[in-house]
């Protein structure tokens, strides 16, 4: 065991060399633009002051004056706070960073919103760093409420998909059971079904029967006569 969790770190060791890093200058770059983008874009108030702050993909082709109308490819949410400083690096590269930003509710809506994890990637131009997406990546029970964490996977409809904390659809699934008295539902079928040949079989019969009474031939007077009562010269 022990050598298997040394090998174990030995491996990791590489990827936890290749973890992206910033410069204090990036970082502080980024959170400058991200105090800009949530404040406005995000909360919707004054949201002309984040258009200088995206990308043009993120406009999508939007000018200035369409953009303050406020209908923009944001997530809206009333984000608690000035400064949005915590997040979290996973990506960089020359061309892109990418980083988790957590935002929260203020204390008057913590017991209707719960907290949202967003997905952010920026992009550097003009000499700061630009908003490129911005995506809602997983939304968190509000305070007082069944701890639930829903992400992507619970919006796919696949099988088996769960949350952080909420159990697998599949495993909570109970096997359907069908009631017995559906048991009885074929076999009431064909006793209908006899009991309508039998009550046919019945009808015909009297029906021929009576048939038989007013087509008979009527009965001879005298009896038929055997080969000796037959004269010789008849046939």
């Amino acid at each position: 065991m022990l050598l298997a969790a040394v090998a174990a770190l030995l491996a990791a060791a590489p990827a936890l060399a290749r973890e992206p890093k910033l410069s204090p200058a990036d970082r502080a770059a980024i959170n400058a633009t991200l105090d800009v983008f949530v404040n406005h874009a995000v909360k919707r108030k004054g949201v002309g002051a984040a258009y200088g702050v995206v990308t043009p993909t993120m406009r999508d082709g939007m000018t200035h004056k369409q953009w303050e109308n406020g209908d923009i490819p944001v997530y809206p949410y009333p984000a608690a706070g000035r400064q949005f400083h915590k997040w979290t690096l996973f990506r960089r590269t020359s061309q892109e960073v990418g980083i988790e930003l957590i935002l929260a509710p203020p204390t008057r809506l913590e017991r209707k919103l719960g907290q949202i994890a967003f997905t952010v990637y920026l992009k550097p131009g003009h000499g700061r760093w630009l908003v490129d997406s911005f995506i809602p990546a997983a939304t968190f029970a509000p305070v007082g409420k069944a701890p639930v964490v829903q992400g992507p996977g619970d919006f796919l409809g696949t099988p088996g998909g769960q949350t952080y904390n909420r159990p697998s659809l599949e495993r909570d699934a109970k096997p359907s059971r069908i009631s017995a008295a559906y048991i009885f539902v074929p076999f009431a079928g064909l006793g209908l079904l006899l009991a309508g040949l039998a009550a046919w079989g019945l009808a015909h019969g009297i029906r021929q029967r009576r048939l038989d009474r007013l087509y008979a031939p009527s009965p001879l007077s005298i009896p038929a006569d055997g080969t000796r009562a037959r004269p010789r010269h008849r046939p």
